[in-house]
């Protein structure tokens, strides 16, 4: 009896029932932002020798997405780069995290050999990316209450990234900033690991 006195092996007795509990908890708590809109479907081609990239080929996985306009200045392939490094704090949850980057026709040289496995460079005829942009516009105008615009150039202004859960639905978009950027990824593990 005096080992239950001991006020050591009491906080540890609390601490394994706490820790055990804890993941039960925070399932029960997790959100992630409410879907803003579909990303629709949409065929583009890829940058690595016009490969053609289908959003069907997508669904399942959570797309960490960005715009590129035409040219690619020092900003854009910047924050290009920092997109890519996504994929180090995502690859834990193996194929469940894909990135996305749609570029401006003229943009793809200064993008090229970035993709992979899980990082879609990807462009198009104006008439291929208008369906897309149409949909990342008018899930913007419900997230933000403003016009985006209809062209890469117009929705590189945007925050810089956009996530996407694994039904297609666009969950928000983050600002182009350390900050930004830790809490887009984070909201693309919490998609990928949870059903949200």
């Amino acid at each position: 009896m005096k080992t239950l006195k001991n006020p050591f092996v009491l906080a540890f007795v609390f601490g394994l029932v706490f820790l055990t509990a804890l993941p039960l908890m925070q399932k029960r708590f997790l959100s992630a932002p409410k879907p803003l809109g579909p990303l629709g479907p949409w065929v583009l081609t890829s940058l690595d020798g016009g490969t053609e990239v289908k959003s069907e080929a997508l669904e399942g996985h959570v797309l960490l997405a960005t715009f590129a306009p035409s040219p690619c200045q020092a900003t854009c392939r910047d924050r290009t780069a920092a997109l890519g490094r996504a994929l180090e704090h995502t690859d834990d949850l193996g194929d469940r995290v894909h990135l996305l980057t749609v570029a401006a026709p003229g943009a793809e040289a200064e993008l090229w050999g970035r993709e992979g496995p899980r990082w879609h460079l990807v462009t198009g005829t104006p008439e291929a990316l208008t369906p897309l942009f149409a949909h990342v516009r008018d899930a913007w105008a419900a997230f933000a209450g403003t016009d985006a615009g209809t062209t890469v150039d117009e929705l590189s202004g945007l925050p810089a990234y956009v996530v996407v859960d694994p039904k297609g639905q666009i969950r928000g978009f983050w600002r182009d900033d350390a900050a930004g950027r830790g809490n887009a990824i984070n909201a693309a593990r919490l998609l990928a690991r949870h059903d949200l």
